[in-house]
C-alpha cells in the first residue's frame, strides 16, 4: 500500500477551502453592506450609459414613488422628477459621463412620486466608470431622501427670517459674531444705533471703538460674565461719528457646538437713549419732590399706591402722628389704624380713583398719642400725583394742625351762645317787621302780577275788536268799494288806518309792559351781533330809505339779549325813519370805553362797574335839545303822524330796557343837522 500523502489533493482541498471562505467573506460582506444601506434608508442604483436602463433596488423605488415599468430607462424616469429640476439632474448626468469631465454625481433635486404625486426631496451621488479607452461602462450611485431636511431647513429660513424682520421692526438692530473668524455680521439699524451711521464696513471692532471709555469696563465684565452664562446683558453709552453720546442695551447669547465650545455669539441691540434721560428727570423729579417735602412748612407725606404706603413724611407730619420713623414704609392702615373708623380712607380712596383733589378746613381727627387717644384739628389737603403715563401713582398729603384755633373758635361760640339769649327781644322785633316787610312785598307782587295779567288780557281784549274792525272794513272795501263815493273811500280808509295805528300801539304797550313787569336773565351779549341781526331785520327800510350804515368795532357787554335786540332796533329804526329827504342818509353805530372821570359824572350809575359808551349817530332832521326829557316818555311826539308813522313808544322803551341794566340813555341833536343817542351800557368784569 502506498501510504504517501497525495499532495496534489491536499492542495485542491485547500483551494477549495480558501474559495469558500472568500465567498463566506462576500456575502457577509454584502449582508453587511445592504444592512448598512438600509439603515442609512440609502436606495442603490445602477445604469448602463449605453442602453440607458436604470436598475432600482427597492428603496429607490420607494423615492421614485414605486414607477409600474419592470424595466426603468432615463427617459420614463426623467418624467418622475419635477419639471424646474429636470434640467439641472440632466447637466449633472453629462458631466458625470464626459470622459473630459468626470464629475462627481452629487445633486439634490425633487421627484413626483409615479403612484402616490407626492413631492420628495432626493440627494443623489454617484459616479461614472470608464474602460482604458476612455467609454463610459458604467454609472451607480445611491440616493436619500432628504425631504425633512429640507423642510426643516426652510422653516429654520422663515423662522430667522421672521425674527429679523421683527427685530428690524422694533427699531432694534441685529447682529451674528462666528468666533472662529471673529466676523460679525450686523443689520443697518444696528449700524445706525452703534454709530449714527447706516452703512458700516467696521468689524467686531464696532463695538470696541465706538463704546464709552468709561463703560468699557463695564463692557468687558458683562463679556466676563455672559462666558460662564452663555448670555450677554449690559448697557452702555456709544460715542456717534459726530461725537453724540447714546444709551445702548446689547442683549446676547453664544451657540455651542456637541463639544461645548462656543462658535457663534448672536443678539440684538437697541437704542435706550430716551429711556435713561427720561428715567434721568423721573429721578430729579423725584429728587426735587423729596427737598420740597423736607422743606415743607406744614406738614407732608406721600401715600403711594393704593395700600396708601407711606414715604417720604417730614418731621412734621411725624410729630402730628407721634409714632416716629417706624411707620415710613407702611401701608397708612396699619401705621394709624386708629383712622380706621374715621372717613379719611374712604376720601383717601375716592380721590385715588377719580384724580380729583380733595380739601377740608377744621377736620376733626382722633389720634392715639402716647397711648391715648386724642382729638385733634386739622386744615388738609389731598393732591393726587401722576406719573409719565398719566396714571395716579401716590397722594400728596398736606396738613396744618388748626386745634388751638378751633378749641378757641368753639368757646367763642359758647360765650356767645350765652349774649344771643339777650338779643332774644329784639330779634323777635325784627322779625315782626320782617314779616310786615314781607306782607308788603307779597302785596306788591300781586300787584305787579294782577298788572301783567290785566295788561295781557286788556291786549287780547283790545286787539279783538280791531282785528274784527280791520276785518270788516276790509271785506266792505273788497265786496262793496265800488259802492262808496269818494267820501266813503276816504273814511273806510280813515278806519282803518286807525285800527292798524291802535293795534300797533297796544304792541308796544304791551311789550313795554313786559319789560316791567318781567325778570331776565343776564349774560355776556356780542353788541356786534345784535347789530348784524337787526341790519338784516331792517334790510328793506334800509334800502327804500338808501340809507348808509357805518359800524365800527362794537363790545360785549352784560346784559338780556332780546331786550338789548329791542334797544338797538328801535334807536336804528329812528335814524332810518327821520331822515332828511334831499340829503343822502348816513348812520353810524360806535362804541368806545368810559373812563372814571366821565363816569363820576353821569346819574344812576355804579362807580364799581366798568360800562361801554354806545352811540347811534345820523344826520336826519335832528330835534331841539330842549324836548330832551320829553322825547322818553310814553306817548310824547315831536312830528305829526302826518310827517312821521310811530306810537310814541319806542324811545320810552329803548329807555326802560337801559335801566333795566343799570345804564343811562341820553341824546344830543341839531335841528336839520343830526342826532346822536348816547347809551351807557355795563361790561363783564
Amino acid at each position: 500500500m502506498n501510504t504517501k500523502p497525495n499532495l496534489n489533493n491536499n492542495k485542491l482541498m485547500g483551494d477549495l477551502s480558501e474559495e469558500l471562505q472568500s465567498e463566506v467573506a462576500r456575502l457577509e460582506s454584502e449582508a453587511n453592506l445592504q444592512f448598512a444601506l438600509g439603515a442609512a434608508q440609502l436606495g442603490v442604483w445602477n445604469m448602463n450609459p449605453d442602453t440607458g436602463e436604470v436598475y432600482f433596488d427597492e428603496r429607490c423605488r420607494e423615492l421614485y414613488g414605486n414607477p409600474p415599468e419592470e424595466i426603468l430607462n432615463f427617459e420614463s424616469l426623467i418624467l418622475h422628477i419635477h419639471f424646474e429640476d429636470r434640467e439641472k439632474v440632466t447637466i449633472a448626468i453629462s458631466d458625470a459621463l464626459d470622459p473630459n469631465k468626470r464629475l462627481t454625481y452629487d445633486v439634490r433635486y425633487r421627484t413626483v412620486g409615479a403612484a402616490d404625486n407626492r413631492l420628495r426631496w432626493l440627494h443623489c451621488t454617484g459616479k461614472a466608470y470608464f474602460t482604458p479607452e476612455g467609454a463610459p461602462y458604467r454609472f451607480s450611485g445611491v440616493s436619500r431622501n432628504v425631504t425633512d431636511e429640507i423642510s426643516n431647513r426652510e422653516r429654520v429660513a422663515w423662522a430667522d427670517q421672521q425674527a429679523a424682520m421683527t427685530i428690524e421692526g422694533s427699531g432694534a438692530g441685529s447682529f451674528l459674531v462666528t468666533l472662529a473668524t471673529d466676523e460679525i455680521i450686523y443689520s443697518p439699524t444696528m449700524s445706525r444705533i452703534i454709530t449714527g451711521r447706516d452703512n458700516n464696513t467696521d468689524s467686531r471692532e464696532v463695538f470696541i471703538r465706538h463704546v464709552h471709555p468709561e463703560d468699557a469696563d463695564k463692557r468687558l465684565n458683562a463679556y466676563k460674565v455672559a462666558s460662564a452664562t452663555g448670555q450677554l446683558r449690559y448697557e452702555a453709552r456709544f460715542v456717534w461719528h459726530d461725537k453724540s453720546v447714546h444709551w445702548v442695551r446689547v442683549i446676547g447669547q453664544y451657540l455651542f457646538d456637541s463639544t461645548g465650545k462656543a462658535v457663534s455669539l448672536s443678539g440684538v441691540v437697541m437704542d435706550i437713549t430716551d429711556r435713561i434721560e427720561a428715567e434721568n428727570i423721573i429721578r430729579t423729579s423725584e429728587e426735587h419732590l423729596r427737598t420740597l417735602i423736607e422743606q415743607a412748612p406744614v406738614a407732608t407725606s406721600l401715600f403711594v399706591g393704593r395700600e396708601m404706603i407711606i414715604e417720604l413724611p417730614n418731621e412734621a407730619m411725624l410729630k402730628i402722628w407721634g409714632k416716629g420713623n417706624s411707620v415710613i414704609g407702611k401701608p397708612l392702615h396699619e401705621a394709624l389704624p386708629e383712622l380706621q373708623s374715621q372717613p379719611f380712607f374712604k376720601i383717601l380712596s375716592e380721590v385715588f380713583e377719580t384724580g380729583v383733589p380733595y380739601a377740608a378746613s377744621g377736620s376733626r381727627a382722633d389720634l392715639v398719642m402716647n397711648g391715648v387717644l386724642e382729638t385733634f384739628y386739622f386744615d388738609f389737603t389731598y393732591k393726587p400725583l401722576r406719573n409719565s403715563k398719566g396714571e395716579i401713582y401716590a397722594i400728596l398729603d398736606m396738613a396744618v394742625d388748626v386745634t388751638e384755633q378751633v378749641k378757641s373758635r368753639q368757646a367763642l361760640e359758647q360765650s356767645e351762645e350765652r349774649y344771643r339769649q339777650l338779643v332774644n327781644e329784639l330779634e323777635q322785633r325784627v322779625q315782626k317787621r320782617t314779616e310786615e316787610l314781607h306782607q308788603a312785598n307779597q302785596e306788591l307782587l300781586n300787584s305787579n302780577s294782577n298788572l301783567q295779567q290785566f295788561a295781557y288780557a286788556a291786549s287780547h281784549d283790545m286787539q279783538e275788536p280791531l282785528r274784527k274792525i280791520l276785518s270788516f272794513s276790509s271785506r266792505l272795501q273788497t265786496v262793496y268799494g265800488n259802492s262808496f263815493d269818494e267820501n266813503g273811500i276816504f273814511m273806510l280808509n280813515r278806519i282803518q288806518d286807525a285800527s292798524k295805528r291802535m293795534s300797533s300801539m297796544i304792541d308796544d304797550l304791551l311789550a313795554y309792559s313786559r319789560l316791567t313787569t318781567r325778570d331776565s336773565a343776564f349774560e355776556p351779549v356780542d353788541l356786534d351781533k345784535i347789530v348784524s341781526s337787526v341790519i338784516a331785520d331792517l334790510e328793506f327800510s334800509i334800502e327804500e330809505q338808501k340809507s348808509e350804515i357805518k359800524i365800527g368795532p362794537l363790545p360785549t357787554v352784560w346784559g338780556n339779549a332780546s331786550q338789548l335786540t329791542q334797544l338797538v332796533q328801535n334807536l336804528l329804526s329812528n335814524a332810518i325813519k327821520y331822515r332828511k329827504q334831499d340829503v343822502p342818509s348816513v348812520i353810524e353805530i360806535l362804541a368806545r370805553d368810559v373812563d372814571a372821570a366821565e363816569l363820576a359824572e353821569l346819574p344812576r350809575l355804579f362807580s364799581e362797574h366798568h360800562y361801554t359808551r354806545f352811540e347811534v349817530r345820523d344826520n336826519g332832521i335832528g330835534f331841539d335839545e330842549k324836548y330832551l326829557d320829553r322825547i322818553f316818555q310814553m306817548f310824547q311826539r315831536l312830528h305829526g303822524r302826518g310827517e312821521f308813522s310811530g306810537s310814541g313808544i319806542g324811545l320810552a322803551l329803548c329807555k326802560k330796557v337801559v335801566q333795566n341794566h343799570h345804564g343811562y340813555i341820553t341824546a344830543k341833536s341839531e335841528l336839520e343837522v343830526g342826532s346822536t343817542f348816547i347809551v351807557y351800557l355795563p361790561v363783564p368784569n
